[in-house]
């Protein structure tokens, strides 16, 4: 199982316009029949910051899938939307793998 989660930090005064985006992009993705995220918000700590968490079973999902969600252009002009709401260079990306057991 792979997670990847995506953090950022909303422009202030933007978090409901970013969100009906984000939904936009949701809807695409379930449309397209990939992963859906899950979107969470710190209940302390950094505000107006977005964790986007999505699951895959696999890596070659993971890759399969974002190949597929990058080029549809629907999908982009959305994603391109979004990021106009966010504060350059708070955003981080990160790919994490369930903990092996090891001998």
């Amino acid at each position: 199982m792979y997670r990847q989660r995506i953090s950022q930090q909303v422009l202030h005064g933007q978090f409901r316009e970013y969100r009906q985006i984000a939904d936009e992009v949701i809807a695409r993705r379930e449309k397209l029949g990939l992963a859906v995220p899950t979107l969470w918000a710190p209940t302390f700590g950094a505000g107006n910051e977005v964790v986007w968490e999505l699951d895959y079973p696999d890596l070659a999902s993971f890759e399969r899938e974002n190949d597929a969600f990058y080029a549809d252009t629907e999908a982009m002009e959305q994603w391109r939307r979004l990021w106009q709401l966010v504060v350059q260079g708070s955003t981080s990306d990160e790919l994490l793998q369930q903990a092996p057991r090891i001998a």
